[in-house]
């Protein structure tokens, strides 16, 4: 008789273990991408951050970062890019934070959104494909 009480304890201990931890990733939602953009001109970016991807988070604090893909000429990435964070501003919508971007100099760009829900330890980085800025005045 002992024997299944123990499993049953050991199965429950299991089971409310991985609720406790469940609740803490988020997804990141962006109103637009980059593209068309000339360096120097600002993009205005909103940036949606969704508990399981669905409940807006209010009270968190997103980052946006641009990364400059630089290249040898063996077509490598060199050692350090040049790497910019914006911060965001909370707008008038539950979970939707702005940021104002530029782009600082022509040739490719990584960018990739901090979500900042560090609540349950699960705070991630959600990165985005690359894009081509042009040549100010283009």
């Amino acid at each position: 008789m002992r024997r299944p009480v123990l499993l049953i304890a050991a199965v429950s201990a299991l089971v409310l273990a991985g609720t406790a931890v469940a609740g803490g990733w988020a997804t990141v939602k962006l109103s637009s991408r980059p593209t068309g953009l000339a360096a120097g001109e600002t993009w205005v970016v909103d940036i949606t951050v969704l508990q399981h991807g669905v409940t807006p988070l209010a009270g968190v604090k997103p980052t946006l970062t641009i990364r400059k893909v630089q290249r040898t000429l063996s077509a490598t990435p060199t050692g350090s890019p040049l790497a910019r964070t914006f911060s965001t501003r909370a707008t008038g919508r539950t979970g939707v934070y702005r940021a104002r971007v530029v782009f600082p100099s022509a040739g490719t760009w990584r960018y990739e959104v901090y979500d900042g829900f560090t609540q349950y330890g699960g705070a991630r980085t959600h990165r985005f494909a690359a894009v081509k800025i042009a040549r100010a005045g283009t």
